[in-house]
């Protein structure tokens, strides 16, 4: 099931599933033609002059066209877009371009802040978790520049240094095994994939519609340069490089509840067992400010000789986010001098509350307005470089290759400050039993809304109050160095045996982190809530803007966006000089070592037109760490480690009966390893303020854990039907087993001496179940109109169903639910009209991911994230042989970016954790390519 989307037209596997039938049957009956008269599949044809200025993507060019021939003549299944559209793309980091491939969706680190970028962080291929995917920089695997985890965050990466995604669905033993979902290829271009030489470069201007609006820094730009050479007696030498260079502001605004919720009714068991009958505890709304730098450079040398083939790869990235949070709040809560003016009731367990008033109905008691402040700046930065060569004679080849990469992760500084005083209670005096809280209004699932009093709005709505509560930094940082070396050996020929191929591959990875939990550096102001050295400032005493509008409600209590500079001088002068105890900086220390040995065999049968791949990979693993652990036996440093491999059979097959038709199919065995933090990592403790500060919980990783392993069954069939006509169709099954929640970070605990120990395990196991259409239809020669024929429909689709059995702790025991696989959206599709012709081409293109989910929780519903859509569009006109200008918008229906709810539902929007309901806006674009 190949699919190559490319501008303007890109890769589509049918419509969304209520139009599938119809349009496929359409496809089919379009495709037909072209099939009965077997033409030749189309050749790549010398580039003409103008081809150079945008080489990569005119509709039907050689690139393109390059791009669908290697999907065509692939024996596995393949996917690849190519990505150097800048004109009519106003998407300039390479995950949003990925997900217009069949079957790939997007996802973004909530804990960071990362949707309020607008941009994409993470690819996924089929929605499985990042970690059942591997990353690789032209066939390189890529080391870790996001965090502690095995996803790879590809925000790093531009178009205009990255020429093409290629996204392998059904990887054969020669290539990585730890890849349940696939491998996703970023590819750099080499001279050798133009026709000639060329100079470019491609200019942006952006603007943030969201951030106009708020009187925000909105503006932003970028540059690329590339140039192409081959040279030598038979231009046998090529030379490739590239730079960038982009900057560009945003904002983004969000709003959600403050807590988790409660049960409507008093007493009635956890909220997951009434999800039809919640009140919501407390509500906010947050304002996201974003400077966002991305640059880097590409390089590659590549000699073809007759007998060997040289080639050298060098690539850095650099992304740089600058990010601030401002929240407003209403928080359910009596302070000090009140109490609820509820009666006191006991639950079943034991415990007592004053949540629920006479007739047993949750009625919480206090309004405290509050504002917070986070910074989340994010540095991330990757360098790499790729040597190797390649013989071949008579039939034999031999490759080596080597490289090294080195990536790094860094929150240098993460800046919290909270404001907080007493509540309004209802009372004249703020003292005494409250007769008011905040009472959410849900009837709008998208906008929580409090109720209150005249009173309660005037005393909220004043940003003189509260003061300060407290200041506090933190930290985080995380480097990998990888250093890789791999080679085979084969032979290929003419008989039923037509190729045979044994290789192997040595990987050794060091990873070194630290963080530092911002609480742990908390300085208290003085309120009277607290004890302290000085009062802090209110919010009115903050330099900085007070917002005037706000997604559709604006809150009765402001939003004032402060001032980033008068936090960071507050942050050099109360919480630096700070001494942090030894135990507490070492707890946030990690250091370890990985090492990932493989052999492989494959070989080639060619029976007529059918070919067949059978393979075996036999992976071993192995890892130790270093990271500080507090428990029973006392404060220390531990070594864990672990050694374990992996066995893993293939078989791929390809029947080509004719030039335009060909039928795949593969069974394949693989696994994933488990996740860096969740088997080597920093302990977290929690304490107990009121017991002396007595542990009460420790979080561990768990070093035995097992990988998670999985059998894969696809079958497809492609159609071609010359240039601009293809359709494809394709289904699949998963059967997973050990298998580990690593997004829900879901755990099962034990109680020994009066500490709650959580560590991850191996669970049950899931399947995944799908089937994946893609097409595309340009009208060409099926009219005798130049007009008519320039036009065209593509698109793709993915449907699945998924399961999975995940363990529980509730209450102490261990449960077994049974739901749906984290993170895979159940439907995933794109829908594409394009034009080109005459110098001009436009597309408009929409891409939709259906409902996730994001979170498994015990006594709470599960969180998921709500369907989200984006429709694109873009133009560009070739003004001379030497230039063309190009204007774009994305999101132009304005549509939420990310919306999480709690349940399946729309009814619950989510507490800010988990994201609750976001925007970040349109986007508009101006563009100029030139060639020199």
């Amino acid at each position: 099931m190949s699919s190559f989307s490319t501008l303007p037209a890109g890769r589509w596997r049918a419509p969304a599933l209520a139009l599938s039938s119809a349009l496929t049957a359409l496809a089919v009956a379009a495709l037909l033609p072209g099939t009965a008269q077997a033409q030749e599949a189309p050749v790549a044809e010398p580039q003409t002059s103008s081809e150079s200025l945008t080489d990569d993507i005119v509709v039907n060019g050689r690139r393109q066209r390059t791009a669908l021939n290697e999907e065509q003549s692939a024996i596995a299944t393949i996917d690849i877009v190519t990505t150097g559209d800048v004109a009519v793309h106003s998407q300039t980091g390479i995950a949003d371009l990925a997900k217009m491939l069949p079957g790939v969706s997007v996802s973004r680190d909530q804990g960071r802040n990362q949707s309020a970028t607008g941009e994409a962080q993470f690819a996924t291929i089929r929605g499985f978790d990042t970690g059942y995917n591997a990353y690789t920089l032209d066939g390189l695997r890529l080391p870790q520049t996001a965090g502690s985890s095995r996803a790879i965050s590809l925000n790093l990466f531009s178009p205009f240094a990255i020429g093409g995604i290629v996204v392998d669905k059904t990887p054969g033993a020669a290539r990585d095994a730890d890849a349940i979902a696939g491998i996703i290829d970023l590819r750099t271009p080499t001279a050798f994939d133009f026709a000639q030489g060329f100079t470019r470069a491609r200019v942006l201007g952006q603007v943030a519609g969201l951030a106009l609006d708020r009187e925000q820094e909105a503006f932003g730009g970028a540059i690329g340069l590339d140039t192409a050479r081959r040279f030598g007696s038979d231009r046998q030498f090529g030379v490739y490089l590239a730079g960038y260079y982009e900057e560009r502001g945003n904002a983004a605004e969000s709003t959600a509840v403050q807590n988790d919720y409660k049960t409507t009714n008093f007493d009635v068991g956890t909220p997951r067992a009434n999800a039809n009958a919640l009140s919501a505890d407390g509500v906010q709304w947050n304002f996201y400010n974003n400077k966002i730098k991305r640059y880097g450079a590409t390089g590659s040398l590549d000699f073809r000789g007759e007998a060997i083939d040289l080639f050298g790869r060098v690539n850095y990235a650099t992304y740089l986010n600058t990010n601030t949070m401002n929240q407003t709040a209403l928080r359910n809560e009596v302070t000090s001098g009140q109490s609820s003016g509820n009666p006191l009731r006991t639950l079943a367990n034991g415990s007592t509350t004053r949540a629920y008033n006479v007739a047993g109905v949750y009625t919480p008691q206090g309004v405290n307005p509050a504002s917070y402040f986070r910074t989340e700046d994010i540095e991330q930065e990757l360098f790499s470089a790729q040597v190797g060569a390649k013989a071949h004679w008579n039939g034999f080849t031999a490759a080596l290759e080597g490289a090294y990469a080195d990536g790094r992760f860094d929150q240098p500084t993460r800046i919290e400050a909270a404001f907080r005083g007493i509540a309004y209670n209802g009372t004249a005096t703020n003292t005494g039993a409250a007769t008011e809280g905040v009472v959410v209004d849900l009837s709008n699932s998208k906008s929580p809304r409090p109720v209150l009093s005249a009173g309660a709005t005037r005393y909220v709505s004043s940003l003189d109050r509260p003061t300060q509560l407290y200041v506090q930094r933190g930290y985080d940082y995380l480097t990998e160095k990888k250093k890789t070396l791999k080679g085979s050996v084969g032979w290929s020929g003419d008989s039923v045996l037509s190729s045979v191929e044994v290789g192997g591959l040595y990987e050794d990875a060091d990873r070194t982190g630290r963080s530092l939990a911002p609480d742990n550096t908390r300085y208290r102001f003085l309120t009277p809530l607290q004890s302290g050295p000085v009062q802090g400032p209110s919010i009115n005493q903050y330099l900085g803007y007070v917002l005037k509008d706000f997604l559709d409600y604006y809150p009765a209590r402001p939003i004032k966006v402060l001032s980033r500079a008068q936090l960071d001088a507050q942050v050099r002068d109360y919480v630096d000089p700070m001494v942090i105890a030894q135990n507490t900086l070492n707890q946030g220390l990690l250091d370890g070592h990985e090492q990932r040995k493989a052999l492989y065999g494959t070989a080639t049968l060619k029976l007529g037109t059918l070919e067949v791949m059978p393979g075996i990979r036999y992976e071993d693993n192995s890892f130790n760490a270093r990271y500080f652990i507090n428990d029973a036996d006392g404060a220390r440093f531990v070594n864990a480690g672990r050694d374990y491999d992996h066995l893993d059979p293939s078989v791929l097959a390809a029947w080509k009966p004719s030039d335009r038709i060909t039928v795949r199919a593969a069974a394949r065995s693989s696994y994933a390893r488990p996740s860096f933090d969740l088997i080597a990592g920093p302990t977290r403790i929690t304490r107990d303020p009121g017991r002396n500060n007595a542990i009460t919980a420790i979080s561990q990783p768990n070093p035995d854990l097992k990988p998670v392993q999985a059998w894969s069954y696809d079958a497809g069939i492609d159609v071609y039907a010359g240039v601009g006509r293809y359709f494809q169709l394709a289904a699949y099954y998963k059967d997973l087993s050990n298998f580990v929640v690593t997004t829900a970070t879901r755990t099962a605990g034990e109680t020994i001496d009066g500490i709650v120990y959580t560590r991850p395990i191996n669970g049950g196991g899931g399947t995944a179940k799908g089937v994946e259409a893609s097409g595309r239809f340009t009208v060409g020669d099926m009219v005798d109109s130049s007009f008519l024929g320039n036009f065209g429909v593509g698109g793709n689709i993915t449907y699945q169903q998924t399961e999975a059995s995940y363990v529980i702790p509730l209450n102490g025991v261990r449960t077994t639910r049974t739901s749906a696989l984290p993170q895979a959206p159940d439907l995933i599709y794109n829908a594409e009209v394009f034009y080109a012709g005459g110098g001009f081409r436009t597309n408009l293109w929409y891409n939709y991911t259906g409902r996730i989910l994001a979170a498994v929780q015990d006594s709470q519903p599960d969180i998921y994230v709500q369907p989200v859509g984006e429709l694109n569009f873009g133009a560009a006109y070739e003004v001379t042989d030497n230039l063309e200008i190009g204007v774009s918008a994305r999101n132009l229906l304005d549509q939420h970016t990310y919306w999480a709810t709690v349940g399946k539902g729309e009814t619950y929007i989510s507490n800010d954790r988990n994201g609750g309901y976001l925007k970040t806006g349109r986007v508009f674009q101006f563009s100029l390519t030139m060639k020199m």
